[in-house]
């Protein structure tokens, strides 16, 4: 039987995000992972995701997508995330800000409150 990522727990993900990250320094992995995590809901994964798009690991620098799955963290209680939040919002002008909101608004809506629903 072939058990496939999307099957995996948010944790399992979230977990793998880690291995990539913080052992092999593989970011695009790492990104993979995190995204995978983050879209299932884990506020932890979210926060990593958004710190990847901060500094462009993994993936293009993009400080609005970043702004938005901190966001998304915050929304969930992450404490970390709220702190990293401030300092990404002080690299952002107002139309990355709008974009920003905007993004997390989806976000939430898409990955955790339609989660939730189904739940």
């Amino acid at each position: 039987m072939v058990i496939y990522a999307e099957d995996r727990s948010s944790d399992t993900l979230f977990e793998l995000g880690e291995l990539y990250d913080q052992q092999e320094a593989n970011f695009d992995q790492a990104f993979n992972w995190y995204r995978k995590a983050a879209r299932k809901g884990s506020r932890k994964a979210q926060h990593r995701l958004a710190s990847l798009y901060a500094r462009g690991q993994g993936t293009q620098q993009d400080f609005a997508r970043a702004y938005a799955w901190c966001k998304v963290a915050v929304f969930q209680n992450s404490r970390c995330a709220r702190r990293k939040l401030k300092l990404i919002e002080a690299r952002l002008d107002l139309q990355q800000l709008r974009r920003g909101r905007w993004l997390a608004q989806e976000y939430y809506d898409r990955y955790v409150v339609h989660r939730l629903r189904l739940g």
